[in-house]
Formats: C-alpha cells, structure tokens, sequence
C-alpha cells in the first residue's frame, strides 16, 4: 500500500471538487479504491460529515438483500427445497439490527451512526444524516421503492449530487428513479418484515428495477461538463448533478424499443 489518505486529505480532495457546506450528496464508496484511510470507514463518514457541515445532508443506500425470496438468489443460490424455509424463518426486516449485504463497509457503518436514519424499506432502505434527514427517509414503503414518494424522489427535489468515491456508476442508486414512468417490466417479490407487530413474510408487485445498463450509460454521463472527474489512489470519483437522472431515462426508453 503505497498511498495514505486522512480525513484532512479526503476533505481537502471533496473541497477540490467543488463539495461544499450545505450541499445534498447521494454517496457510493469503495473504501479499498481510496488507498490506506487511517480510520477507515470512519474516517470517510467524518470527512463528507465535515465538508456539508449541518446545514447539509448525506444518504447512502443501505439495500438488504438478503432479506428476498431465495427463488431469485444467484450470489449464490440455494436448493429449492430450502425456499419455503427460508421464507418461513427469514428475520422481518430492523432498521436497527438488519445488516446491509453487498453495500460495503461505510454504509454499514453509517445506518448505525448519530442521529442517522434508515428508511422503513425491508429491501432497499436508505440511510441519512444531516439537515431533513429524519423527514427525507420518511414513508418508504414497499409500494413506492426508488420511484414517486421514495427518499429517492426527494433528494432529486433537493438538487442532491451523486458523489462516486471508487465505486462503479452501475451502483447509481438515484438513476433507478428513471425506470418509473417508462412502459417497463413489473415483477413480484418477496421480503420479511412486522406488519401489526407481528412477523410476516410479504409479497408485493413493483416496478422490476435493474441496475445493469447504468454502466454504460453512466460512461456517457461522467463526460458532461456539469460532472466534476477527480481522483483519490486508485479511485475515480465523480460529482454528479441530480439531473442526470432525465438523460438517464431517455437512454433507458431508447434502450428498451431498440431491445424489443
């Protein structure tokens, strides 16, 4: 490891790209991509906590997806004969106790920070810290996932920026607020969670969000003139605006009539 960063560093690197007090930031991170951080996890939590200051407000997704109906698990999948099992056993979704799976290390520490809150998703909750944090995470409820009345919706309304700290743009959690209103697939799916006080494992219908083409179209993105590119050891990092979410939708209506 030849590259050491510390929370003066990383602030100074978020200040450079144009982060600042007050600011609305969506947040995706690959710790290992950012060098040796002398505190790890917490450090980067404490450093975008420094830039935005109070006035600002930082949400990471904190999606649980081990908390699914086994029948779609491919990473890895298990027999058959344990679906019904795992769908009578499942823990019900916690905000406090359920662990994220597949969101990395500084989101997981994040749900459990101060004054943070998670959102009562039992799949694909969210997490928030800062101005409107408690009322942003607010009423996230099955029905309404990434799409109209989500947390998602509102940091658009919020002029929030994406910030990529090394992580992949397919992990844009934003963009899937472009796969509603389009003609897209709708699937069903299952989760554990207390409906009344009482454990119950709940199917529901939703729009059938899929992350795989925001690679390619996030390529196209980043080289906009309003995404600020920077670099922190071996992680490119990007500021991105809100709005990228309408060109995101149309490649996506253009992706799918050129599929069919």
């Amino acid at each position: 490891m030849k590259h050491i960063e510390t929370k003066t560093s990383l602030v100074a690197h978020l200040q450079g790209a144009g982060v600042k007090p007050g600011d609305t930031l969506f947040v995706h991170t690959s710790l290992s991509k950012l060098g040796w951080v002398c505190g790890g996890a917490q450090t980067v939590i404490e450093a975008l906590q420094d830039t935005v200051g109070p006035d600002g407000l930082i949400m990471m997704a904190t999606q649980s997806s081990d908390n699914s109906d086994p029948a779609e698990w491919e990473a890895p999948p298990v027999p058959v004969e344990w679906w019904p099992t795992i769908r009578e056993e499942m823990p019900a979704y916690d905000q406090e106790k359920t662990p994220t799976r597949g969101m990395g290390r500084v989101p997981e520490l994040f749900r459990t920070y101060p004054n943070v809150f998670r959102s009562d998703h039992p799949m694909w909750s969210v997490a928030a810290w800062g101005n409107g944090a408690e009322e942003i995470v607010a009423g996230h409820t099955l029905e309404v996932g990434f799409g109209p009345g989500s947390p998602i919706e509102r940091m658009i309304e919020r002029n929030a920026k994406i910030l990529h700290l090394g992580s992949p743009l397919d992990a844009t959690t934003l963009w899937h607020y472009a796969e509603y209103g389009i003609d897209g697939p709708v699937k069903s799916f299952g989760c554990a969670l207390y409906e009344d006080g009482a454990r119950v494992w709940k199917t529901f219908d939703h729009t059938d969000v899929n992350s795989d083409p925001f690679g390619p179209i996030g390529e196209n993105i980043v080289r906009r003139a309003d995404v600020t590119t920077f670099h922190i050891a071996e992680a490119t990092c990007y500021v991105i605006p809100s709005e990228t979410w309408g060109p995101v939708q149309h490649a996506l209506i253009a992706l799918r009539s050129w599929l069919r």
